[in-house]
């Protein structure tokens, strides 16, 4: 009982320090990607902060796994170093029981994930998605920075906005757009506002007051319009990443009952990331054996770069569900692989002793047959 609480509180200290400082990390780097969108007129910057809060149930998922095989691979890796595992294997305490013990914790830990990505992440996940459309309506204005020339994905136009009054309304817009057929537009106009619109991808900029020019660069024939109000749509691009996480933030029942394939490989996928808890576990065990020679972080590198090419080899999978290449068993059939590496892995050794004990065994009786007619015949 001793053991057990030792290993078990060992093994989850462990893992909420190593997930604290991957979520750090984590969120710092979605932080920058999103204050450079808003930066760039992508996203409204007011919402930042909220968009990456509410983020974090979605990324715990991914993090925790990792958390505790980098845990388990701390913990024992410490036992190893310190001789504790040699003690205890001198007692008696077999491979599987340990095996045993790091099942519990990480039980415990699947569960976790269960809630966070059968419930937790999609609720989460919808409030995201609706922040990011709040900044596409009530926040259009979001899109141009005060004082700056802007221009949009493809570079086909140029924005400039001389100030921003309200979050509504804009003084002072210069707005030139390369047409298909070659020709330049050139819109001057004293003031503007951002129209409401159902349609996200899209938003309407009307224009008041203003100069329209017309023609195409290195011939004289320019057309000069004069308007009062003139309104100018604008193309929106999702970002995979949100069209993705509209996927992602439908709850688990609705992903049930769909039948479409992204979200098949979506529900798929939401079960498989509690399964792989159970399976970097397991594969820590074999991978955290080490000595005083070698030290606790000598196998730390290639059991990290083999827990990211299961984690790859899982999202490569679910990507081909999604197009219809392969179906959803090829996920499972994933952990399925993995699995059967990590058990070869923690009885290799054992398998190793017990071959070669047949060997010897065998060899022995074999010398033995053949003393024997020897001494029969010498008698």
């Amino acid at each position: 009982m001793l053991l057990f609480r030792y290993l078990c509180i060992s093994i989850l200290q462990a893992t909420l320090g190593v997930t604290v400082v991957l979520l750090l990390i984590v969120t710092s780097g979605r932080l920058a990607k999103y204050l450079t969108q808003a930066s760039t007129g992508n996203l409204a910057p007011d919402l930042v902060f909220e968009i990456v809060l509410f983020r974090i149930p979605d990324f715990l998922p991914l993090i925790i796994p990792l958390g505790l095989f980098v845990g388990i691979l701390l913990v024992y890796g410490r036992l190893y170093v310190d001789s504790e595992m040699t003690v205890l294997s001198a007692c008696g305490v077999s491979q599987t029981k340990i095996l045993l013990i790091t099942l519990v914790p990480a039980v415990f830990v699947s569960t976790l994930v269960a809630f966070l990505t059968l419930w937790a992440a999609p609720a989460s996940l919808a409030k995201v998605d609706r922040l990011f459309e709040q900044s596409r309506s009530s926040h259009g204005l979001a899109l141009f920075r005060e004082g700056k020339f802007q221009t949009d994905r493809d570079g086909s136009s140029v924005v400039y906005v001389k100030s921003l009054p309200s979050k509504h309304s804009f003084e002072e817009v210069l707005l030139v757009e390369q047409r298909n057929d070659g020709s330049i537009a050139l819109v001057h106009a004293d003031s503007g506002e951002v129209l409401p619109t159902e349609d996200p991808s899209t938003l309407y900029i009307k224009l008041v007051n203003g100069t329209m020019y017309e023609g195409v660069i290195g011939h004289k024939d320019y057309q000069l319009t004069q308007f009062g109000s003139y309104a100018e749509k604008m193309r929106i691009q999702r970002e995979a990443e949100q069209v993705k996480l509209r996927i992602d933030a439908l709850p688990t029942l609705d992903v049930f009952a769909s039948d479409q394939l992204s979200h098949h490989a979506a529900l798929h996928w939401r079960f498989s990331l509690p399964a792989t808890v159970i399976v970097v576990a397991i594969l820590a065990v074999p991978l955290s054996k080490t000595d005083r020679r070698k030290g606790r972080y000598t196998k730390m590198l290639p059991a990290i770069l083999l827990y990211l090419i299961y984690i790859i080899a899982l999202s490569g999978v679910r990507s081909f569900i999604e197009s219809g290449q392969l179906g959803v068993a090829m996920l499972w059939l994933m952990h399925v692989v993995f699995l059967l590496f990590a058990l070869i892995l923690n009885y290799f050794d054992s398998f190793g002793r017990f071959i070669s004990r047949t060997k010897s065994q065998s060899t022995q009786l074999n010398n033995l047959n053949r003393a024997i007619p020897g001494e029969e015949n010498g008698g």
